[in-house]
């Protein structure tokens, strides 16, 4: 008995491993792939191919073949580019060696040293040899035609290897001296992106000051834009709100003048502590584009900032004691914003936050009790399962008979 348990045990287990075999690698049973792997340990990457190719539309072998084909691609590929690196490497050596010993004379030493430099580069990426090519074709050739480009690709050397002064130096050169170079764009990015912090700031900073003044009405704005980006970067809060400034004036599209109000608020919220400032930019915002995208969430931000951040305390003596309150002209008008934002938003997530902010101030502020339990009910009518859903039902307890 014991016996035909175990004959019966031994049978079943080497029926479900003779399946499992059976069914994970068909194609590696098969004389083809044989065949194949042999021609691939000799490096014959096409035969071994052609060899498996046969499998292909044979029943279960054909997707297993797929599979292998792919494999052998990709051992070919790796195969190939490293012999195509010791080449590259194998002709730079050659090149350099030959034009240091007078290969190539007159015109067509710089464009040789170009190419070289090119190779150096982009293919071995040696960007020390390659920088060291390019700043020979600028101190020996500077009359050559690409001379722009050998700025553009020596910056992105010193780019690669960390040196952001002299890249973005090189790419401020492209940008003031060669204003019809196919890379003006790129290296006016560039300029923008590296120079902030390094010792070439200054100057890229003039440049994209010059660049703004002397800009065409079609690229005036995004002139002024990249100058208020670049001042507040270098931490120059004044200047950038300044040039946001410019950007709208200068703007006739109201997408355009919209980003740039954004930016020209957080400026002067955020960076300059000018509250007052940005209530303004924000209420002239409002006025030109009442539907701009995101419209409540500057309304209700008009209302955090005359309840929290102008200079609106007042003192008042109150028993004997120097008291602290808010000014109540500046907690009547960021109710108002916040009625706004709850009137013309009322389901908005945003709403939530502007019915708790009213409830709060009418509570504590105004002590007008009737009207913060209006807000808080209003809220739990609106929001019933918000995180803040508890609180505001304490809150309602709490004045409950005022």
């Amino acid at each position: 008995m014991r016996r035909s348990g175990f004959i019966t045990v031994s049978v079943l287990m080497l029926f479900l491993f003779l399946a499992n075999v059976a069914g994970a690698q068909p194609v590696q049973s098969t004389p083809e792939y044989q065949k194949a792997m042999q021609l691939l340990a000799q490096g014959s990457y096409e035969p071994a191919v052609e060899e498996l190719k046969t499998l292909l539309g044979n029943g279960k072998f054909h997707s297993p073949a797929m599979v292998e084909i792919g494999k052998i691609r990709i051992k070919q590929a790796e195969s190939e580019l490293s012999n195509a690196l010791a080449h590259f490497s194998e002709a730079a050596d050659m090149m350099n060696s030959g034009i240091l010993s007078g290969g190539v004379t007159g015109p067509e030493l710089p464009k040789t040293l170009y190419d070289l430099a090119r190779v150096y580069e982009e293919r071995i990426k040696n960007y020390v040899m390659a920088a060291e090519m390019y700043t020979k074709i600028i101190e020996e050739h500077p009359a050559f035609l690409a001379i722009d480009k050998v700025y553009y690709n020596l910056a992105t050397c010193q780019e690669a290897m960390g040196l952001y002064d002299q890249a973005a130096t090189n790419y401020k050169r492209i940008v003031t001296d060669y204003a019809y170079s196919t890379y003006f764009p790129a290296a006016q990015e560039k300029m923008k992106k590296l120079s902030i912090g390094t010792t070439a700031q200054e100057g890229a900073l003039a440049v994209q000051e010059s660049l703004a003044a002397d800009a065409d009405s079609d690229s005036e704005v995004k002139a002024n834009m990249d100058l208020g980006d670049m001042h507040a970067e270098a931490g120059n809060f004044k200047d950038a709100a300044a040039a946001y400034r410019k950007a709208i004036a200068g703007s006739n599209d109201g997408q355009d003048a919209v980003a740039g109000y954004r930016k020209l608020i957080s400026m002067l919220e955020e960076k300059q502590k000018d509250y007052e400032g940005a209530a303004k930019a924000v209420e002239d915002m409002l006025q030109r584009f009442p539907d701009a995208p995101g419209g409540e969430d500057l309304i209700y931000r008009l209302g955090r900032i005359y309840e929290e951040d102008m200079d609106s305390m007042k003192t008042q003596v109150i028993d004997g004691k120097v008291r602290y309150r808010k000014s109540s002209e500046n907690v009547e008008k960021a109710i108002d914003y916040y009625n706004s934002v709850t009137e013309k938003f009322p389901d908005a997530d945003v709403s939530a936050d502007a019915f708790l902010r009213k409830g709060e101030l009418y509570e504590k502020e105004l002590k007008d009790y009737d009207k913060a339990r209006s807000s808080y009910q209003e809220f739990l009518r609106r929001f019933p399962g918000h995180s803040d859903a508890d609180s505001v039902r304490e809150k309602l307890d709490a004045i409950e008979g005022y």
